[in-house]
């Protein structure tokens, strides 16, 4: 199940872009997900075809892609600012969006901008 804390501690292990991107194992995970979900790697991009042309959610640079994780029912592909779900038995998409960070002291929440 995927939890709040889960989902915190995601962002927290992959804050930072994948160093390779073949570590990543991108085919094996399209594999996995093709009955469901149109996915097109190309060199620099992931498109998701399924999705409708102007969702901000269809086409993301390789190089933004933080870490795909596996799930028993999900697939997360990790970016810096959100995590994308993706169902493997449905064509279900879920978005989860990182919330902003708020300042931690007076100083920090007068003089933040």
């Amino acid at each position: 199940m995927i939890t709040d804390r889960v989902i915190k501690e995601i962002y927290k292990k992959y804050s930072k872009p994948a160093k390779n991107i073949g570590d990543l194992h991108i085919d094996h995970y399209a594999g996995m997900l093709a009955d469901n979900h149109h996915i097109k790697f190309t060199d620099r991009e992931v498109i998701f075809e399924d999705q409708e042309e102007f969702s901000p959610f269809r086409r993301f640079l390789l190089r933004s892609l933080n870490g795909i994780l596996e799930f028993d029912r999900h697939v997360a592909f990790v970016f810096s600012n959100h995590i994308l779900f993706l169902s493997k038995d449905s064509d279900d998409m879920r978005v989860h969006m990182r919330p902003c960070e708020k300042p931690q002291n007076l100083f920090s929440r007068i003089f933040a901008r």
